[in-house]
């Protein structure tokens, strides 16, 4: 009973035991739970919410938008970043404002997104488009033409679940969010700036400091050679000092490491280019006495001879291009080495005179078949329609841009012509548009429909030649291989520190990166690309300091093995992880506070401001207005910093003043009192406003520090896990 009774009175938290218990069985174990109760597993959270999958997506996007615009097919590492940060950003940004604009009590509906959405199509016929979306059509029309890019844009959503057009709608809806960004964008900033008010006594106080001052000035660069010789030094309490007092700064807002990588590039020994190219040379001997093309490709098993036609300039390689084009047909090409990467061998057998391109009319009569199963007509009664139209054609009855509209085969109205390219079709159909003249048609039998051409014109001919060319890629042997994966191996079993790691590698006379401050999602570590695993590694729960790696290997062509030198978590560093850079600062600082003494020792001596910038290669500039309330751009570039300085400067008397980057010799002329406040302080109210709203500069600071505020957890490291 006393057993009944125990149970009874912690029967609620049993139960909770249980629960859990029970969850933990259905998901497989306990360590599965520890995953679905906390954050482990969890890429992004952005404000308390988890967006892993919105990442990818939208990652994905700016991807597919990345390639269109720059025209590539992949994307190099360092580009792979490029796009990730901005990903990141841009979902930083719109989270933060989301919060902000809901403060405000604005939430941007449905209807609302649909109108952006709108509105952003049909500025594509306007004197002022959507800057992105323009390029989107362009490069669209590339295929077709600007209207007919319009109205794909205009029913993307249609073709959204078509295959051949899916990198085209993720660049769209990138396009898309970038819209709506900047439109809540530019809605908090109205608000924002709406909302503002300065005070009277802070409008009188930039009226009253709102001096200006006529001035001779000199601008002195304490990297000037001159100064070479001037050496500035800290003490330790000095920098202590300095950080106590500016650990704000030092603040750093992401989790990075200093990360030790020693690389084993895998090359082909001596004995493998030597192997590689008595095989090619056999290769070609056997080629030279081949009874045929056809015969050697069997034999040597290369596949079937090309059959196209080439001009000079489609060869790329110009050792190349000159031994099939400049040589008479029929020579072999003997083997080539091209840049220790390739050999090449091969052979012209075929000339020709011919035009580059074709430009055609044509007209389509689809008919019913598996490929089109909503063709209206049998292949027969197609047939007997294009025999019909031809004769109808050939007899000079209509001409084929009256009959197109009636037969555009999925094409628009204004789709009459097109040109095509040698080597852009099938062989056949481009040798019968040769072989038909100019005005002439050709009915071409395709698989879902009867085409009919008529050939409008042609590029001038050019000699174009058939060739075989055959390569051999110079790589290392699968001894060589293992051989570099051995050393490194062995170095990786002689390492239990980064320290280690970066002697031992020395000594054996192994390339070695040092990387510093390092994030989760570089790609590359000091322009060295291909090892995102060893920076994934780095950032695993379970890497401490001076862990070494497991042996990473790059698809063969690098070995590679990795330490954490440091790791620095995002907040406040301590202060030997910024010694060297508050070090660098304040040395910077003296060394320029010791310049503006020496400048000012030689004033007091008489020397004049010409014969000091004459000493210090800059010059003097006569007569310039300052303005104590002006920024840098309309103050001759003078920091801010020495602005105030110099307003306290008295008239009549050269002077050396210093900001944070430079020295200055200043003269003044006269310092100008402020004029009277305007009516009812309108244009103090709006130099204030211009201070603190009006520059792109503060938008940004005012974002960065909102930012700073949105709680974020970024394991995005995560994103290449296995």
């Amino acid at each position: 009973m006393a057993a009944i009774g125990a149970i009874r009175k912690h029967g609620v938290l049993l139960m909770v035991i249980i629960g859990f218990a029970l969850l933990a069985f259905l998901l497989g174990d306990f360590n599965k739970l520890t995953s679905v109760l906390s954050d482990k597993n969890t890429m992004l959270k952005l404000d308390g919410k988890k967006v892993d999958q919105q990442y990818r997506e939208e990652f994905d996007q700016n991807l597919s938008l990345w390639k269109i615009f720059y025209n590539k097919a992949t994307l190099e590492e360092s580009e792979n970043y490029q796009v990730h940060d901005m990903t990141y950003n841009q979902m930083v940004e719109i989270s933060m404002l989301d919060q902000q604009l809901e403060r405000l009590g604005v939430t941007f509906t449905n209807e609302m997104i649909e109108d952006i959405t709108a509105e952003m199509i049909a500025s594509l016929r306007t004197q002022n488009p959507n800057q992105l979306l323009s390029k989107l059509v362009e490069f669209l029309a590339q295929n077709g033409n600007v209207e007919q890019a319009i109205s794909i844009i205009s029913t993307i959503e249609d073709y959204k679940d078509q295959e051949q057009a899916r990198e085209v709608y993720a660049a769209y809806k990138a396009i898309q969010r970038f819209a709506i960004a900047d439109k809540k964008r530019m809605v908090y900033y109205s608000l924002v700036q709406g909302s503002v008010h300065f005070s009277d006594n802070l409008n009188k106080q930039i009226a009253e400091s709102n001096k200006t001052a006529l001035a001779k000035l000199i601008t002195i660069n304490p990297t000037a050679p001159a100064f070479k010789d001037i050496k500035a030094a800290v003490t330790e309490k000095e920098m202590k000092d300095f950080f106590n007092k500016n650990k704000k700064r030092f603040e750093s807002k992401k989790d990075s490491r200093d990360i030790d990588v020693a690389l084993f590039n895998v090359v082909p020994s001596a004995t493998d280019l030597r192997t590689i190219e008595d095989s090619v040379r056999a290769k070609y001997n056997r080629f030279t006495v081949a009874t045929s093309l056809e015969d050697f490709n069997i034999t040597e098993m290369e596949g079937v001879v090309d059959s196209f036609y080439y001009k000079k300039s489609d060869i790329t390689i110009d050792t190349i291009s000159k031994m099939l084009f400049d040589r008479p047909l029929g020579t072999f090409v003997e083997p080539f080495n091209y840049q220790g990467a390739v050999w090449y061998f091969g052979k012209t057998y075929g000339s020709r005179v011919r035009p580059d391109s074709v430009q055609v009319a044509f007209l389509v009569v689809d008919f019913k078949s598996t490929d089109n199963p909503n063709g209206t007509r049998t292949k027969e009664q197609a047939k007997a329609l294009t025999d019909s139209l031809a004769t109808v054609l050939k007899t000079g009855g209509s001409t084929i841009f009256q009959l197109t509209p009636s037969y555009l085969g999925g094409r628009q109205a204004t789709d009459t012509t097109l040109w095509v390219e040698d080597r852009s079709t099938l062989p056949e159909l481009f040798n019968s548009f040769l072989e038909t003249g100019n005005g002439g048609f050709y009915v071409q039998d395709a698989p879902t429909a009867y085409v009919i051409y008529q050939v409008l014109g042609r590029t001038a001919p050019v000699e174009k030649r058939q060739f075989v060319l055959y390569s051999s890629e110079i790589k290392p042997s699968d001894a060589t291989i293992k051989n570099y994966k051995n050393a490194a191996n062995d170095l990786r079993a002689a390492c239990t520190t980064a320290e280690e790691l970066v002697t031992e590698a020395n000594k054996r006379g192994i390339q070695i990166i040092q990387g510093t401050d390092v994030t989760s999602m570089m790609a590359s570590i000091n322009q060295i690309n291909n090892i995102r695993e060893a920076i994934s590694w780095a950032f695993l729960p379970d890497t401490k300091k001076d862990h070494v790696s497991d042996v990473f290997n790059f698809d063969n062509k690098m070995f590679y093995v990795a330490a954490v030198r440091t790791i620095k978590d995002k907040g406040t560093p301590d202060f030997k992880d910024v010694k060297d850079v508050i070090e660098k600062q304040l040395v910077q600082e003296k060394k320029i506070q010791m310049i503006t003494k020496t400048i000012e020792d030689q004033l007091t001596k008489g020397i004049s401001m010409e014969q000091i910038a004459q000493n210090y290669q800059t010059t003097v500039s006569d007569s310039s207005m300052l303005s104590f309330a002006g920024e840098q751009y309309q103050n001759r570039g003078v920091e801010s910093s020495a602005i105030g300085k110099i307003f306290n400067l008295t008239p009549g008397k050269p002077t050396a003043i210093y900001g944070n980057l430079f020295v200055y010799v200043v003269q003044l002329y006269n310092i100008n009192e402020p004029t009277e406040p305007s009516d009812k302080f309108q244009i103090e109210n709006m130099m204030l406003r211009n201070i603190l709203l009006g520059r792109e500069r503060t938008e940004n600071t005012l974002i960065e520090g909102l930012k700073n505020n949105l709680p974020i957890l970024d394991q995005r490291f995560l994103f290449y896990a296995k």
